[in-house]
């Protein structure tokens, strides 16, 4: 898989979901009321991926997936999951999509998932390992990946 970093895969399945949702309309998922509660999923997403951008910014680490960490971040967001950004960005392609109220836009969530899950968290957990040993793994094993 190249190198593709999760923001701008984020990014691009968001801009995917407006043309599927308008050039594949089905039946919707939710009855109308309910579409949004999208809303407040995406609100959930947008502050798990501030809290670890921010703690991050705040402990001057590494942020860039393919690049080797710098400092062991375990405070904040990253008591409750080891990767509360991926959390985040999953949080708002599923908020988006029962905002659409679009079935097909779910896929978009599960793909963003399957690269986390698979290609991005693994890398990442390789990385912080090798670099920090002992710590992390402890860490690894009191903290859940996703939540």
């Amino acid at each position: 898989m190249p190198q593709i970093i999760p923001p701008v895969l984020f990014g691009l399945f968001l801009l995917l979901m407006v043309p599927v949702t308008i050039l594949f309309p089905g039946s919707p998922m939710l009855p109308a009321p309910f579409q949004w509660t999208g809303l407040a999923v995406v609100a959930l997403g947008l502050f798990f991926l501030k809290k670890g951008h921010g703690t991050f910014l705040s402990q001057e680490t590494e942020i860039h997936t393919f690049r080797q960490p710098t400092r062991l971040v375990t405070s904040g967001i990253y008591a409750l999951s080891r990767n509360p950004m991926y959390l985040g960005f999953l949080l708002m392609l599923l908020g988006v999509a029962v905002c659409t109220n679009e079935a097909l836009t779910v896929l978009f969530a599960i793909v963003f998932f399957l690269a986390a899950q698979f290609w991005y968290i693994p890398i990442e957990e390789r990385n912080a390992e090798k670099t920090f040993g002992q710590p992390y793994l402890d860490y690894r094993k009191n903290v859940r990946r996703w939540f």
